[in-house]
């Protein structure tokens, strides 16, 4: 019996399906046995728009939760404690019309997070992260909290990233 052709494509499939199979890569095994829990209390906020603290905070417990690598608790039973502070949320053009007027903007967010390893009393992590949305030269209040929202999933998914593979 030879080698048949019309395997080929089949024998590639599986090949391929096991490769993959073996690149498939889980955070929870990176993190040391003993963080299974982590706080995120309200984050602070030096800016003047309502509900960001709110939104970005239940964000980032939205993320932890979805993940389920860890388990979302209180302070005081926390393996490691997020905590975060929003720093600034800045306007920039973004792009130009042929008549050298704005067309759209960049509303920036930025915010200082830190990760504390409450077993060991030490920083994890500590950064400023800074992300954007896009919204029209001429946006509404609902497209410039759209915009606001945008930057802050951005951010939600770098804490999360940044916390889990850390390791």
């Amino acid at each position: 019996m030879g080698f048949r052709r019309e395997w080929l494509p089949l024998g590639i499939l599986v090949l391929a399906a096991g490769l993959m199979a073996g690149c498939i890569y889980s955070f929870k095994g990176s993190l040391p046995s003993y963080i299974r829990n982590v706080a995120i209390p309200l984050f602070d906020d030096n800016t003047a728009y309502p509900n960001v603290r709110e939104n970005l905070t239940n964000s980032v417990i939205a993320g932890f939760t979805s993940d389920n690598t860890l388990k979302v608790t209180s302070e005081t039973n926390a393996d490691i404690v997020l905590t975060g502070t929003i720093l600034s949320i800045t306007q920039r053009a973004e792009a130009l019309t042929a008549g050298e007027t704005v067309g759209s903007y960049q509303l920036l967010v930025n915010v200082k997070v830190k990760c504390d390893d409450i077993k060991n009393n030490k920083v994890m992590w500590e950064k400023t992260l800074t992300a954007f949305g896009v919204m029209p030269a001429t946006a509404t209040q609902e497209e410039r909290d759209a915009a606001i929202n945008e930057a802050i999933e951005k951010i939600s998914e770098d804490i999360l990233n940044n916390t889990l593979a850390n390791w």
